[in-house]
This record gives structure tokens, sequence and C-alpha cells, in this order.
């Protein structure tokens, strides 16, 4: 299952649309006209495996134009069959991170990006079975809620990066270029993984800077119920910025590390 979103194309300004594909839920607010919200940057990618074993999906936010999230989901679309020969592959979590570098910079891929104009970030998540994989580029947000992390106030994955982009102005065009990598084991039990844009965080009350905010209307909920709270929220608020969600669950029934006493 192949799934291709471009903000540019269905910007959903003053609206929220909530859909389901696969196992995937995913909530869009295009931002409040009222409030300045001209168009919508946001974009997304998702592949999930016939049999649900593994789920990729990438999530971008491209600033001063849409071409540069635009120019990443053709890479990715283009690249999916080796993608997915990577994702099926027992060493996908060691393959994942050598690949993307290679793919981003390539110098065809950066000769493009120098004629673009705007730059985006960039979130790439891949989940098979206990494991998480992320790459970060900029300031979209990666979460991973389970109760016994939440115990503990763990809930977010990644930093935001305000100083990171793909395209006319680009990381990897630096000598050494700059972006988060990680991988977590699942807790055993129900996993939440949440991914989304900056628009979710920049709201007048700042409401959902506070993760357990986030992690109560996510956790306490079914998922479309918990992103159609967000997204009201944000509608209520006026938020001017778009913001997009990406959201689903796992089920692990593996035992997860705990201290030896």
């Amino acid at each position: 299952m192949e799934y291709r979103w471009i903000g540019s194309e269905q910007p959903h300004l003053d609206e929220l649309s909530i859909k389901a594909i696969g196992e995937v839920q995913i909530g869009v607010f295009g931002g409040s006209t009222i409030r300045g919200a001209r168009q919508n940057e946001d974009a997304l990618f998702v592949i999930q495996d016939e049999s649900r074993s593994w789920m990729f999906t990438a999530l971008l936010d491209a600033h001063n134009s849409s071409q540069s999230a635009e120019l990443v989901i053709q890479l990715l679309h283009d690249n999916k069959n080796d993608l997915i020969s990577i994702c099926n592959s027992n060493n996908a979590f060691l393959e994942l991170e050598p690949y993307f570098l290679h793919l981003f910079t390539n110098t065809g891929f950066k000769d493009k990006c120098r004629k673009l104009i705007g730059e985006t970030s960039c979130l790439l998540c891949f989940q098979q079975g206990e494991f998480l994989w992320w790459f970060s580029v900029g300031d979209c947000m990666a979460f991973l809620f389970h109760p016994e992390l939440a115990t503990f106030n763990q809930y977010g994955l990644n930093q935001r990066q305000f100083y990171e982009w793909i395209g006319q102005v680009n990381t990897f065009e630096l000598s050494v270029p700059c972006y988060t990598v990680g991988r977590r084991q699942l807790r055993q039990g129900t996993n939440y993984i949440v991914l989304l844009t900056d628009g979710v965080l920049d709201t007048n009350d700042g409401l959902y800077t506070d993760y357990r905010n986030l992690y109560n209307a996510i956790v306490q909920e079914d998922l479309e119920t918990g992103i159609r709270t967000i997204l009201d929220h944000l509608s209520r608020q006026g938020a001017r910025d778009s913001a997009t969600i990406v959201c689903w669950k796992y089920s692990n029934k593996e035992t997860a590390l705990t201290p030896s006493d």
C-alpha cells in the first residue's frame, strides 16, 4: 500500500481532514485563512507492506514554497522498489540510514535542490515488529507513547531543529551533513507512534508543547477521536500554520528490556 499527499494540491484550509489509510490515521488542518493562512506546504508519503509487518512514513513541512516537499516525495516514489526491498530485508535497521544518505547526497538530487524556491523539514520513520527507526532533518516531531514511558515523562523521540532543511538551503551540502537518527525498542503492550508538523505545537496557548496533553489526547481515545480532539483545538485557536498528524498503534507481544534489579 502506497499513499501520497501534497498539501499544495489538497490544502484543507479552514477545514479538518481525518482519514484512515491501512493501519495509519492521518489528520490535517490546513490553517485559518482569517489569521493569514494562504497555502499548505506539508506533505506525506506512506508505505505499508501487504502483510502489515512493517510501516514506513515520510512527513515533510516545507518553507517558502512547497517545491522542496514535492521533490522529496517524488524522490521517495521513484525509489519505492528499492526502499521496499530494504524494508523487507533482515538488515533494514542497519541499511536505511546509509541508503537515505546516498539518496540525499546524490549529485543529481542536490542539483535539483539548488534550483528550488524554499526548503523542507523531513522526518522519516520505519517500524517493524518491536523496533522503530527514525531519521530527522528539521523541526517535525516523532513521539512514542506508552504508559511505562509516560511514567518517566518520556514522550518525544527527536528534538525540533530549527536550522536544518533539504532544498534550496540544504544540510546535505555541508561537509558534514547534520541530521538526527535513532532507534527505539517498543514496550510490551500497545504502543502509539505519532508524527507531526510544528503547526500542531505553535498555537497561541501552546497547549501541545506540553507533550502530556498530546499523550492524553491520543492514548485515552481511539486514534480518530484523539486526532479530532487535537485538530478541533487548533481550529478553535485559529491556528495559522498548517498542521499534519500521522499516527498508528502497534501491539507488542515481546518482553521489553527492564533493569536487572
